[in-house]
């Protein structure tokens, strides 16, 4: 049987000591993390279902797990390219409320999982249950999955879930289902003998799911994470573009007058997340060409391999820039100029 536990060696047993070098660095600049007020806003949000989940229901009896006030939830929205994912990833795997979380076999009292898409409630307990390592091998229904979740949970000392693109159940054309989704959500907050504190994350699509039910959304508090501008946080891009190249062992090439920074923002659609993604992979394009300096090219190229827009619509070469419409490319599905493949005569070094 072939050995899992490393399933890379052969590849990176093809690449030379010089390529060696270049992928350390790559791997540098992908896994950074760049804070901002983003999470602060998020770590005051979570220090209030963290101290929810140890104040006691009777304070005259000692703290057990089936003496605790039923549980709040935390939804954070925003829209796919804002970065929500990575925010709360960072957040758990360095908050010291969970310990442990994505950390190979250890325990922690968090467990988190995406929504399968489309999804449906029992897929939903079925993914929690193989985060917890529960034998699935025969097939539960659907009630008996979310038995054994609040029981698993118990078992396992679980205080919190994250349920990620929790959107996907919005996928269901029965309103009936997705209220039992609403209802079974209900159900593990307000569990006496195991509540489990909630935080889901989506694209705002979820907000309505939240609306349709009072009792659902007076439990929930909710963070938005809106548009960046310019004003607000071309400091904080600058900052990232210097950090990566400090990372990748390069030196920034531009001027003031190329405006990189306004040019990253559009290009990016004003999303935190999509204008990290494009930074980092400039540097990335900067080092594969062996250069030492990153340039605005390198950001036109990077800008370009996502997706199939012509030279003219690309920000970090046009001109007129900021009056370009730089939509996902299936938004302008039929527009000519969308489908227009990207010139192949651009300058690399």
């Amino acid at each position: 049987m072939q050995n899992n536990s490393d399933p890379t060696a052969y590849l990176r047993a093809m690449l030379d000591p010089e390529e060696l070098v270049r992928v350390a660095r790559i791997e540098k600049v992908k896994t950074a993390y760049m804070t901002s007020g983003r999470d602060d806003d998020l770590a005051r949000l979570i220090k209030r279902i963290t101290t929810n989940a140890v104040i006691r229901r009777d304070p005259t009896k000692p703290h057990s797990g089936d003496n605790r006030v039923e549980a709040r939830g935390l939804c954070i929205v925003a829209p796919s390219g804002a970065g929500k994912s990575r925010l709360l990833e960072e957040t758990f795997g360095s908050h010291p409320a969970f310990p442990g979380f994505r950390d190979g076999d250890k325990w922690s009292p968090l467990v988190g999982i995406t929504a399968p898409s489309p999804s449906t409630l029992g897929q939903i307990g079925t993914r929690i249950l193989e985060m917890l390592n529960y034998d699935l091998n025969r097939e539960l229904r659907e009630n008996r999955v979310w038995f054994r979740v609040r029981e698993e949970f118990q078992l396992n000392g679980i205080l919190f879930l994250w349920i990620d693109d929790l959107n996907n159940i919005l996928t269901m054309s029965n309103e009936e289902d997705v209220q039992k989704v609403r209802d079974t959500l209900k159900d593990c907050m307000n569990n006496p003998a195991w509540p489990v504190q909630l935080i889901v994350s989506g694209v705002p699509d979820l907000l309505p799911f939240f609306r349709k039910d009072k009792q659902l959304r007076r439990r929930f508090r909710f963070l938005y994470l809106g548009k960046i501008a310019s004003r607000d946080h071309a400091a904080f891009l600058g900052t990232a573009i210097e950090h990566y190249c400090d990372l990748a062992e390069i030196t920034l090439s531009t001027n003031p007058e190329e405006d990189l920074v306004g040019r990253l923002l559009h290009a990016g659609t004003y999303e935190m997340g999509l204008c990290l993604e494009v930074a980092v992979e400039a540097v990335i394009e900067a080092l594969e060409r062996n250069s030492k300096k990153l340039q605005r090219i390198d950001f036109a190229n990077a800008f370009a391999d996502r997706g199939a827009l012509p030279d003219e619509q690309n920000p970090f070469i046009a001109s007129a820039w900021h009056t370009l419409d730089i939509s996902p490319v299936e938004e302008k599905a039929g527009n000519p100029i969308a489908a227009a493949p990207k010139k192949r005569g651009r300058p690399r070094k």
